[in-house]
């Protein structure tokens, strides 16, 4: 009988454990910093047509894919290292409110700056700096929120791609994206459900993310293409 109770208790524990593993990966994988990579790929390679690109080559669209990961990544996530290098932050998780005000705020600048540089340099480029805009103005009111509540940027960053994609599918017509949307629909379930397993985030956390990214998302589309 204990022989069996034990073999239960460890099978719960290894089932646990392997949860937790793929919400970690899940989490890390599917990134706040990581979405406007994933996004800029979605729509430079399946409906380009709403950015001005249907006119690039392959290999200019993988340019703008990868100089948009060095600025919405690589950039920032360097700045959060080196916050945690210097003390003044306790996590690269960014697990609390203290620790999140500042990495969010420069975020903000940051790709707010690049979508500037973006709209300066070409009309073509418009959409893009646009786009960046808006993802911005989603980080920027993560940050201000975050003042005194932790909501989830996880959420609110895939509730940004979706309304990017559905917003731009309806206003161009451009129903290519019908099935990346209805997958990424799907992964926010599955990037939502990992954050709420972690004990990252509340339930009205994660909602509250994912409706401010949706619907800041939504309203850039419609206002600004």
């Amino acid at each position: 009988m204990s022989e069996a109770f034990l073999l239960i208790t460890l099978n719960k524990k290894t089932d646990f454990h392997l949860n937790t593993r793929l919400a970690n990966f899940l989490s890390i994988a599917l990134h706040p910093l990581l979405m406007p990579t994933i996004l800029f790929l979605l729509l430079l390679f399946i409906a380009p047509t709403p950015l001005g690109a249907e006119s690039l080559e392959t290999l200019m669209k993988l340019a703008v894919v990868g100089f948009v990961f060095i600025y919405t990544f690589a950039l920032p996530a360097y700045f959060v290292y080196l916050l945690k290098r210097w003390g003044m932050i306790s996590s690269l998780k960014l697990e609390n409110l203290k620790d999140r005000r500042l990495p969010y705020f420069v975020t903000a600048l940051i790709y707010t700056a690049l979508g500037y540089f973006l709209y300066s340099k070409n009309s073509m480029l418009f959409p893009c700096g646009f786009i960046l805009w808006s993802i911005a103005a989603v980080i920027l009111c993560v940050g201000i929120i975050s003042l005194w509540w932790q909501i989830s940027a996880h959420a609110a960053g895939v509730g940004g791609m979706i309304g990017a994609l559905a917003g731009i599918l309806v206003q161009f017509g451009e129903h290519s994206l019908f099935f990346p949307l209805l997958f990424l629909i799907i992964l926010a379930g599955y990037v939502i459900s990992a954050r709420l397993a972690l004990n990252a985030h509340t339930p009205a956390q994660v909602g509250a993310g994912f409706l401010l990214g949706l619907g800041l998302s939504l309203a850039s589309i419609y206002v600004l293409f």
